[in-house]
């Protein structure tokens, strides 16, 4: 699972999901998202050699569209974390609740609380098996990697609760051509 990193994800996400996760990302109102458009908005502005303040007065669909045609290329490729996270966050949110309440731990629309223990290998597993079993493959898929992806201390045990409840991962996100 390691070597699923977010640029590994966004390759695998189609044009129309791409499009969604960047619309997702300036209509997000989650504490992820504000935390980010600044930065994308000042960094989208330098790139289109626009003003800051007509880019921010722009409608969201205009600077997603905008992102979206950036983001694929060198110039703001170091977002996709960010619009990834906020897509999963703003359009995915009753998948995330799922997982995390599955778990038992603290949220706010489906992103923990800084007071939440990190969860055990077997919470884990339950918590992917909740969401395995309401939501589409491949938003489920998604998650994971997205998860992964973001590692850290707190999530010591996921990279093993995926190999054990999705062993086929890499192959939904990343199917065989030909």
């Amino acid at each position: 699972m390691a070597d699923i990193a977010s640029p590994r994800i966004w390759t695998a996400l189609t044009a129309e999901e791409k499009e969604d996760a960047c619309l997702a990302f300036w209509q997000g109102t989650d504490s992820l998202s504000r935390e980010a458009q600044p930065r994308v908005l000042l960094d989208l502005a330098g790139a289109l050699r626009f003003r800051e303040i007509f880019v921010k007065r722009m409608t969201a669909a205009d600077k997603a569209r905008h992102l979206r045609r950036l983001i694929d290329g060198p110039t703001l490729r170091q977002y996709e974390d960010d619009v990834l996270r906020s897509w999963m966050v703003v359009r995915k949110a009753p998948m995330l609740v799922c997982f995390v309440e599955t778990q038992g731990m603290k949220h706010i629309g489906g992103i923990i609380q800084d007071e939440s223990a990190p969860p055990t290998a077997k919470s884990l597993r339950k918590g992917i098996q909740a969401i395995k079993a309401q939501f589409p493959a491949r938003d489920v898929a998604l998650y994971m990697a997205v998860m992964s992806s973001a590692g850290g201390e707190f999530w010591v045990g996921l990279s093993d609760a995926v190999a054990a409840e999705m062993p086929d991962l890499k192959a939904m996100l990343f199917p065989p051509k030909g």
